[in-house]
């Protein structure tokens, strides 16, 4: 999986690509971890090009949510791909994470 961060209107987007699974999932964490630390309004993790999520990669994001709330900046998910999308509302995500269709709905959350 790669990684990209970027800055828009005072928010952290992260855009994955490729498959977050347990070789993958600490890459994220990591990166996530770093960007709490920068004062962000919030934090957006762009999925349009993740093909893949395992059960240690939704151990990872609900780690990560808990982690945002603890430093009080919201984490967001948009561009669900239907193969994640449908893992995360086997999981219950849909009901527990912020998700949006598109980067602007998920920056003017």
């Amino acid at each position: 999986m790669n990684i990209t961060v970027k800055e828009q209107n005072g928010c952290c987007i992260l855009e994955l690509n490729g498959r977050m699974d347990a070789t993958t999932v600490a890459m994220f964490e990591e990166r996530c971890k770093e960007q709490f630390e920068k004062s962000y309004a919030k934090l957006i993790v762009d999925m349009t090009a993740l093909e893949y999520i395992s059960s240690a990669g939704l151990r990872g994001i609900l780690m990560m949510e808990k982690t945002s709330k603890a430093k009080n900046c919201p984490l967001v998910f948009f561009g669900l791909q239907p193969m994640v999308h449908e893992v995360f509302k086997i999981s219950s995500f849909l009901s527990i994470l912020k998700i949006c269709a598109t980067l602007d709905e998920a920056i003017n959350l």
